[in-house]
């Protein structure tokens, strides 16, 4: 019975990352050119933060509005909406 209840409550981080492709997202500190920074995004109505890397290797601005375009590993990559 608790593995019929627990399957059904717990779900896979592999398929929440895969579903976070195409999600908007906002700068939160800023991304250098060809540096890192860190984006927030809301999935299923939780709030998460991650490390990412503009798509091209361009800076983009704290607070600007970006798509989640691929997740490589634990790194994310964005492109300016």
């Amino acid at each position: 019975m608790f593995e019929t209840i627990f399957s059904k409550t717990q779900s896979s981080s592999e398929s929440q990352i895969s579903t976070v492709t195409g999600l908007t997202a906002t700068v939160i500190t800023p991304i250098p050119t060809g540096g890192v920074g860190e984006i927030a995004y809301v999935q299923a109505g939780t709030r998460y933060t991650a490390p990412a890397r503009e798509e091209k290797g361009n800076a983009v601005a704290n607070g600007q509005a970006v798509k989640i375009t691929r997740i490589v590993g634990s790194q994310f990559y964005v492109a300016a909406v």
